[in-house]
């Protein structure tokens, strides 16, 4: 009964608007009663905008597009990288987003937590003709619901799982007030040789020490040296990438390989000397950096903020230098935008995740994030200000010669084995001992054979 007074009272307001809209109208005039008779679907956003104006006005353009009209589109801040875990626990009591957001490499343990709805046919076609293609490859991903098999091996479609929105990549980094443009070395051989030369310098403080004594060094990074993300560029001038030649065979991890012995024992032999000359510690001296005191970094995206704010500072990104004549291939990252699994109005839900590809969208994803969109090049002609802002294109230069992060679920037991198979080398450990360490400690970890 009181669902039946529910509709009745629904009907008599409807009848009143209609009938009110009626009485201002001309006579013979076609009235549009298409929106006082629709019904608006409300969904819930994650999304990593702590401030909220992001969101609010990415909300008020979608709501102004054909397919956004009828949608209400309620926003929660989420951090992107602390969403999964929070889903997982507010998901199964109905507290969970209809969309939600994560890096990239969080894609393959959504899906298989069982929290990643996947897209439509139609979604997959609008981000296979507008996103990057870095960025399309890491949201598309073979996986069978029924066996819980990931990857070539389980047979199953490759599917879209989420929508890249963003795009990032480490560079070289560097201070203009320390170096110019013109002196950024284009090659590692070029830079060890000034590296050399500077560390060996007399700091400017009144020290009487060198740069490399009081950690000033030439080159640095904003991690780690034993940081597999950042030093994935160099390790594949070596030929040496984890997990194959299309980075989702979870048995070619390839720890032993004589590319990834070739590797060390440059990072041993080269660069060892100039970042962290004698020291066993692989630490990064990001600090002295942002101090202005060191002229180059190897750093991403997120850094150029406080870069930016620093009185000794003028920043510049150039491309990553060639090792031995070869371009290095540093690992491609995207936010990506999914649809939850059990979202009870996903079609509404669909449509808001198509449209965060859409011009305006990433216009606002610029104008309020400074984040590069995950569009392709020459898309990025129809998004105000971007491809005038010199860091973000040259780290979409960058990317041209970049690869995607693996995704496959076993890439969480390489970083681990990775990090202290550099950690050893940096303390003198043999490669051969070091290598076959680390890839005993993966298999056991990813349970091989098991």
């Amino acid at each position: 009964m009181r669902n039946v007074k529910r509709y009745l009272l629904l009907v008599l307001v409807a009848l009143v608007a209609i009938t009110a809209a009626a009485c201002k109208k001309k006579v013979g005039e076609i009235i549009d009663f298409s929106e006082v008779l629709t019904q608006k679907v409300e969904i819930s956003v994650w999304l990593d905008d702590e401030g909220g104006d992001y969101a609010a006005e990415l909300i008020s353009e979608f709501n102004k597009t054909e397919a956004g009209r009828n949608i209400s589109v309620k926003h929660r801040h989420e951090g992107s990288v602390e969403s999964r875990d929070r889903l997982k626990v507010v998901g199964p009591t109905g507290g969970g987003p209809d969309v939600f957001q994560f890096p990239h490499d969080h894609l393959a343990p959504a899906i298989m937590e069982d929290l990643v709805y996947a897209l439509p046919a139609s979604t997959r076609d609008l981000v296979e003709q507008r996103a990057h293609p870095l960025g399309a490859q890491i949201a598309q991903v073979q996986y069978d619901e029924v066996t819980k098999q990931y990857g070539p091996g389980s047979g199953a479609e490759v599917r879209l799982y989420a929508m890249p929105t963003s795009i990032e990549s480490v560079g070289l980094y560097y201070n203009k007030k320390l170096i110019s443009e013109a002196e950024v070395p284009k090659t590692m051989e070029d830079l060890i040789g000034k590296a050399e030369v500077w560390n060996a310098k007399t700091a400017n403080d009144g020290s009487g020490l060198t740069n490399a004594a009081k950690g000033w060094r030439y080159l640095t990074t904003s991690s780690h040296f034993a940081d597999s993300y950042f030093m994935q560029g160099f390790y594949s001038s070596f030929g040496y990438r984890p997990f194959g030649k299309n980075l989702d065979n979870k048995n070619q991890v390839g720890f032993e390989s004589a590319e990834i012995k070739a590797a060390l024992a440059w990072f041993r032999d080269s660069l060892k000397p100039i970042v962290t000359g004698d020291s066993t510690d692989t630490k990064g001296y990001g600090t002295e950096f942002e101090a202005g005191h060191i002229p180059l970094i190897i750093a991403g995206p997120w850094n150029i903020e406080a870069y930016s704010k620093q009185e000794g500072i003028e920043l510049g990104i150039a491309q990553m230098p060639t090792v031995g004549g070869k371009p290095v291939q540093t690992y491609a990252g995207a936010i990506m935008t999914a649809v939850y699994k059990y979202s009870k109005n996903r079609d509404a839900a669909v449509k808001f995740v198509e449209f965060l590809n859409s011009d305006k969208a990433m216009e606002l994803l610029y104008k309020h994030k400074g984040k590069l969109p995950a569009l392709k090049t020459e898309l990025l002609t129809n998004i105000p200000g971007v491809t005038a802002d010199k860091l973000l294109m040259a780290m979409s230069k960058q990317l041209e010669t970049s690869i995607p992060m693996p995704t496959i679920p076993e890439v969480q037991h390489y970083w681990g084995p990775a990090q202290k198979l550099i950690e050893d080398i940096w303390k003198g450990v043999d490669i051969a001992t070091a290598t076959d360490e680390a890839q005993k400690s993966y298999e056991s970890l990813a349970k091989l054979g098991q």
